[in-house]
């Protein structure tokens, strides 16, 4: 065990570290609404203009760059080059939804408040009908890997009615060797005429945070069309209103090791007589549907409305498939899933084979209101298999701890409490943390005037103006030990140190406030990015000596902050958390 000495001799000597500072990636700003300044993108005032901006500032990056895009209508060409694209760079990361003027990653707002659009309306006539003169495609991810990154964007407008190629994939075309990072995407209005309106799939890309909104996907794959491809990732993904002649959503064709978790399919249609309203799997190996809410999709020539499995081995567990309606609106068992996959731990209509299945309505909060949450007292709570959660899913598809035990309900799952629900969703959970301790002039005052504004959730104020804050990711259940604790909004390229107590204090040291008392623990020192970001990468349990579960520590970070700090000391601290181990 590490214990502090809180004496101010002491802290001087511990919070003063000699870590050498990380390296700094540039960055590329780019706002299609700016109309001044050096059109270079080297800051906000000077960013690369228009709805071309962004392809300029894609041909300036290389690897180890970052884009920040603001909100606004960007186009692949601004001529009428059908087969123009963004293309995708290894190292290269594409951050879109800031306001503009964001000196911080993680100041963008919400995703979809500040909306970039990757649009392939070249002429501005969609709003008439005429889409012959869209893109083909918006996206490449040609031969790329999982550094490639694009996050924050909406994208929309693709329209591949082409021969070759260009009639697949309207939003992205992921060929074979194309392997990007897609997270925070909403893929809405694409289409094609073979398959995957949204996208085309020959490679493994992964996707994460997306939404699949109202893609035409021709033959094969309203959303996706994915043939001949490998472990294609869907993580917290929504598939809505989708439609193709054959898998209104998903078509994962001769593929082996692709894998959907914590998603919701609705509002889906099978147009053809091919069937999968939602789904359609044939022709490979090692397919896994894992903790999905499949629901409300339809089939109107086949009967299977949720998932049609030909020829596949595949595994579906912790899923819920209910209210998928076939020809006529029937909603039996064979409108929810045939063919022969291996089905387990989920809760079907009209009941399948297969240990841990249920047949009972699952209760949502509202299916008229399309809120696919599990409501208190549903079948689907506590009754998961917890070996079926793929490793290193943690969260659910609202964020919230994917294992969470409601203790007022049995567990009729399989595995150790907590036993993970059955769908896309956990339970509602209390808090991970409470937030505490600002230096926001609504509690003990900051040293030297360098109070945040009233009601800001940060500590008091460094050399760059503002307060930083601490978050959290995981949960504050003890036996999972997946707590993790991110400092932002402190100084780039310094070392911090997180630090844990056993009291609620509130004292001026340094330029900030402390906030805890003996014992106290040296957690993990975290090194912040060019940012002035940074994550614990170990085990707070471990680190912070926690003894078990039914205690209370605090947490907060001491970062450096060079001479120019506001109270002159080099130094400050983030707000602080309490967490409530449970």
């Amino acid at each position: 065990m590490t214990t502090l000495d809180l004496r101010p001799s002491a802290l001087l000597g511990l919070f003063f570290l000699s870590i050498s500072p990380a390296a700094a990636a540039d960055i590329l700003y780019v706002d299609a609404g700016l109309t001044t300044g050096a059109n270079d993108g080297s800051s906000w005032a000077d960013a690369y203009q228009g709805a071309g901006g962004l392809q300029l500032a894609l041909a300036a990056a290389v690897s180890g760059d970052q884009l920040w895009v603001a909100d606004g209508v960007y186009k692949p060409t601004t001529g009428t080059s059908r087969s123009s694209v963004f293309q995708l760079k290894n190292g290269v990361e594409i951050y879109g939804g800031f306001s503009g003027g964001e000196s911080a990653l993680g100041d963008r707002p919400a995703i979809g408040t500040a909306v970039s659009v990757l649009s392939g309306d070249l002429l501005d006539n969609d709003g008439s009908n005429l889409r012959n003169d869209n893109s083909y495609h918006l996206l490449s991810g040609a031969g790329t890997n999982s550094t490639a990154v694009i996050d924050g964007f909406t994208v929309t407008g693709g329209n591949a009615n082409g021969s070759g190629n260009d009639n697949k994939g309207g939003g992205i075309l992921c060929l074979a060797g194309a392997n990007p990072t897609v997270q925070n995407c909403r893929f809405e209005g694409n289409r094609c005429t073979f398959g995957g309106g949204a996208g085309y799939i020959n490679g493994t890309p992964s996707f994460t945070d997306c939404q699949f909104v109202s893609n035409i996907g021709g033959s094969y794959g309203g959303a996706f069309d994915i043939a001949n491809a490998g472990a294609v990732r869907f993580d917290r993904c929504w598939f809505q209103g989708n439609s193709a002649a054959r898998a209104g959503a998903l078509e994962i064709f001769s593929t082996s090791g692709a894998r959907i978790t914590n998603s919701v399919f609705t509002g889906n249609a099978s147009t053809g007589s091919g069937g999968g309203g939602a789904l359609w799997v044939g022709f490979g190996n090692n397919v896994t549907i894992a903790n999905c809410t499949v629901v409300e999709n339809t089939s109107t020539n086949n009967a299977t409305a949720g998932l049609l499995v030909s020829s596949n081995s595949m595994t579906v567990v912790n899923s819920i498939f209910f209210y998928n309606a076939g020809p006529g609106g029937a909603q039996n068992t064979v409108n929810q899933i045939s063919g022969t996959p291996s089905v387990t731990y989920c809760v079907v209509e009209g009941g399948i084979a297969g240990t841990g299945n249920l047949s009972t309505a699952p209760t949502f909060e509202s299916v008229i209101a399309g809120d696919y949450r599990l409501a208190s007292g549903s079948v689907g709570v506590d009754a998961g298999k917890n070996s079926g959660v793929p490793a290193g899913i943690v969260l659910d598809l609202g964020g919230k701890p994917r294992f969470w035990d409601v203790q007022a309900v049995p567990d009729t799952g399989s595995g150790a409490a907590p036993v993970v629900d059955i769908g896309a969703f956990e339970l509602d959970t209390p808090p991970v943390f409470t937030a505490f301790c600002y230096g926001n002039q609504l509690g003990i005052l900051c040293p030297c005037g360098n109070d945040t504004f009233p009601g800001t959730p940060e500590g008091c104020a460094n050399s760059l103006g503002w307060g930083a804050k601490l978050s959290t990711t995981g949960t504050n259940v003890y036996a999972n030990d997946d707590l993790g604790i991110t400092i932002t909004q402190a100084r780039p390229n310094q070392p911090s140190l997180l630090v844990q107590g056993s009291v609620a204090i509130e004292t001026t040291f340094k330029d900030g406030i402390f906030c805890m008392g003996n014992p106290t623990e040296r957690v993990e020192v975290i090194l912040l990015d060019a940012n002035g970001n940074g994550s614990t990468s170990g085990s707070i349990i471990s680190g912070g000596n926690v003894p078990g579960p039914g205690v209370t520590r605090y947490y907060q970070a001491w970062y450096r902050d060079p001479a120019t700090s506001p109270c002159g000391t080099g130094s400050n601290f983030s707000h602080a958390l309490q967490i409530d181990w449970l």
